[in-house]
C-alpha cells in the first residue's frame, strides 16, 4: 500500500510538473508601445487568437517614453518578450545584438505566409542580410489640420501641393486671427521632417550604401534647409509653434494639443491619424483633415516618403519561437486582426488585407481614409524607403538634439545643419 501511495503521489507531481510545463509553454509574452486605443485593439486581436488556438498571452505595453529603456533591462537580464514591436532604428542594434531571430527560417518552413505580399517589400526589415523584424505596415507623413480651428479663423484648408512658405504664412493667419498656436513640425522625430525637405531636391536622406549624407555639399540643399528651420525657430519665438518645453511633455494622444482642440496643425506619422482624430472628435466633436507636407519653395519634386512603419520581431529569448511565428503570420496576415486593429501600425503589405478593408462595409471611417491617404501618396512615390543604415541611430539622434535646440534659442539654424552634416560625416561610415 505505501508503495502504491509513493507512486500516486509520484505521479501527481510529475502530471502536476507537466501541466506547468505545458502552462508555460503555451503563454506567450507580446510587448508593444502605443496609446489605449492601440493597446485595446491588439488585445482584442490577440485573445480571438488565443482563445481560437488554445494559446496565453501575457501582455506588455507602454508608451513610447519608456518602451525601450524596459526592453533595454529585460534584454540585460535575457528575459526579452516572445514577441516584439520594434521601431526602424531600434531594430537594428536588437538584430546586430542578436537579441532577436532570422524570421526568414519560419518562411521557408511555411508557418509565414508570403503568398499575398511582395517579398522585395521585406527589404526594410532585412539587418546583415537576416530578416530581422516583418513590417506591420506602410505609412507615410502628414500635416494633421483642425477643420473646426481653421473654420474659426477663416482660412481655407490646405491642399497638397501647398509649399513651405504658404504653410508658414497658415500658421501666421490662424494664430492672428484665433490666438491658437500650431505644433512646432516633428520636434521629437526632426529626421522626418528634415528627410521631406532634402527629397524635394530630389536626395535620398542616407545614400545607398548608408556611408554617407549625398545632400551635405549641396549648397541649395544647405541654404534650403537652414531657412526652414529658421522659421520654425522664428515662429517659436513669435509664439504661433508651441513652446516646445511644453510639446516635449506630452506623452500619450490625449496629451497633444491637437486632440484637445488647441492646436491648428500637427505634422504627424499617417497612421496615427485614427486615434488622433478619434480622440479630437471625443473631446470636441472636430474633425482632423490629411494633407501631404509642404514642398519646399525652390524645390523641384514632392517631399513625401513611404516608410516600413514598425516591425513585428521575435527576440531570441522566446521559449517557443515556432508559437510565437504563428501569431506573427496571424497579425501580418489576417482580416480579423486587421479588423480589430485597423491602419494603427500602417497599411498592411497583403494584398488581400488591404482588399478587404478597403470594400469591407465594417471598416470604419478613419481606417478608410488612412487608405485614401496612403493611396494618394504612393501615386507620387514609386517605392517604400530601405531599412536605414546600420549606425546610423547615433547621427539621427544628432539631428533630433541639435534641432530641439534651436527650437530653445540655444543654437542657431545654420549650426544645427552643420553640425549634423560634419558628426554624421565621422558616425556613417564603417
Amino acid at each position: 500500500m505505501k508503495k502504491i501511495l509513493s507512486m500516486i503521489v509520484c505521479l501527481c507531481l510529475v502530471l502536476g510538473l507537466a501541466s506547468v510545463a505545458m502552462a508555460e509553454e503555451n503563454t506567450l509574452r507580446v510587448a508593444w508601445w502605443g496609446g489605449q486605443e492601440r493597446h485595446n485593439n491588439t488585445i482584442k486581436a490577440l485573445d480571438a487568437y488565443g482563445e481560437a488556438n488554445g494559446v496565453k498571452f501575457e501582455y506588455e505595453y507602454t508608451s513610447w517614453g519608456s518602451y525601450f529603456e524596459n526592453l533595454a533591462t529585460q534584454a540585460v537580464g535575457h528575459n526579452l518578450p516572445d514577441v516584439l514591436q520594434m521601431s526602424t532604428t531600434d531594430i537594428i542594434n536588437y538584430s546586430t545584438n542578436g537579441q532577436v531571430v532570422d524570421l526568414m527560417q519560419f518562411v521557408d518552413a511555411g508557418i509565414i505566409d508570403l503568398s499575398n505580399i511582395e517579398e522585395s517589400s521585406l527589404s526594410g526589415g532585412t539587418v546583415n542580410g537576416q530578416l530581422a523584424g516583418f513590417t506591420t505596415g506602410t505609412n507615410t507623413v502628414t500635416v494633421v489640420y483642425s477643420k473646426a480651428i481653421f473654420d474659426q479663423a477663416g482660412v481655407a484648408y490646405p491642399t497638397s501641393d501647398w509649399t513651405w512658405s504658404q504653410y508658414i504664412d497658415t500658421v501666421k493667419a490662424i494664430y492672428d486671427a484665433t490666438g491658437i498656436q500650431s505644433d512646432i513640425p516633428f520636434l521629437t522625430e526632426a529626421r522626418w521632417v528634415v528627410e521631406s525637405w532634402v527629397r524635394c531636391y530630389g536626395y535620398d536622406f542616407f545614400s545607398e550604401d548608408g556611408q554617407s549624407l549625398p545632400w551635405a555639399e549641396d549648397e541649395k540643399v544647405i541654404a534650403g534647409l537652414t531657412k526652414a528651420i529658421q522659421d520654425v525657430a522664428d515662429g517659436v519665438k513669435a509664439g504661433y509653434f508651441i513652446d516646445p518645453e511644453v510639446q516635449l511633455a506630452w506623452s500619450t494622444t490625449e496629451e497633444n494639443y491637437i486632440t484637445q482642440g488647441k492646436s491648428a496643425m500637427a505634422f504627424l506619422l499617417s497612421n496615427y491619424y485614427g486615434m488622433y482624430n478619434a480622440a479630437l472628435n471625443t473631446a470636441n466633436g472636430d474633425e482632423l483633415g490629411m494633407v501631404m507636407l509642404p514642398k519646399m519653395d525652390d524645390g523641384e519634386k514632392t517631399g513625401m516618403y513611404l516608410n516600413s512603419n514598425m516591425y513585428w520581431c521575435i527576440s531570441s529569448n522566446s521559449t517557443d519561437p515556432e508559437a510565437a511565428a504563428k501569431v506573427l503570420n496571424y497579425l501580418i496576415n489576417s482580416t480579423d486582426a486587421a479588423s480589430a486593429i485597423g491602419t494603427d501600425r500602417g497599411i498592411s503589405l497583403s494584398s488581400a488585407v488591404r482588399e478587404y478593408l478597403a470594400t469591407s462595409a465594417d471598416t470604419d471611417a478613419n481606417t478608410s481614409a488612412v487608405l485614401n491617404y496612403v493611396g494618394e501618396v504612393s501615386q507620387v512615390v514609386s517605392s517604400v524607403n530601405p531599412a536605414d543604415p546600420a549606425n546610423s541611430a547615433e547621427a539621427i539622434s544628432v539631428l533630433k538634439n541639435d534641432y530641439i535646440a534651436v527650437t530653445y534659442g540655444e543654437m542657431s539654424a545654420e549650426d544645427c545643419v552643420a553640425d549634423f552634416i560634419d558628426q554624421a560625416s565621422s558616425i556613417l561610415p564603417q
